[in-house]
This record gives structure tokens, C-alpha cells and sequence, in this order.
């Protein structure tokens, strides 16, 4: 990863609202979660990649920055 990537992690108990190719916007919801722990994307970009953390239980994406 570089300095125009991020990666959010989130829960696997909770249905994704993105796929891998979907444009984000700073504040966008990643999955439907209860509002008060609705993590959401932390820049502007493209979802580069989702992976499954089985020791975790959670999703990994991978954001990266628009351009």
C-alpha cells in the first residue's frame, strides 16, 4: 500500500455497500451497520480491494485515492 491507499476494516457480520471498482466519497457508508458504528470511507476513491480476515472476522478494503 502507498501513500495513496487506504484500507478500512469492518465487520463481516455486516452486508458490504461496496464492491471492488465502486467510486467512494469521503463519508460514504461501506456497509449497513447500526448508525452509531457505521464506518464510513475516509477519502475519495476507487474500491482497489475487499479481502475477508478469517482470524478477524472482518473485511479489509483497500480505497484508493481519486486523482
Amino acid at each position: 500500500m502507498n501513500a495513496n491507499e487506504t484500507t478500512v476494516q469492518v465487520s463481516a457480520a455486516y452486508h458490504l455497500k461496496v464492491a471492488v471498482g465502486d467510486t467512494v466519497r469521503q463519508g460514504d457508508a461501506i456497509c449497513e451497520a447500526p448508525e452509531a458504528h457505521e464506518p464510513t470511507a475516509s477519502i475519495s476513491g476507487v474500491v482497489k480491494s475487499i479481502q475477508f480476515d478469517p482470524q478477524q472476522h472482518e473485511f479489509v478494503i483497500v480505497i484508493a485515492r481519486a486523482t
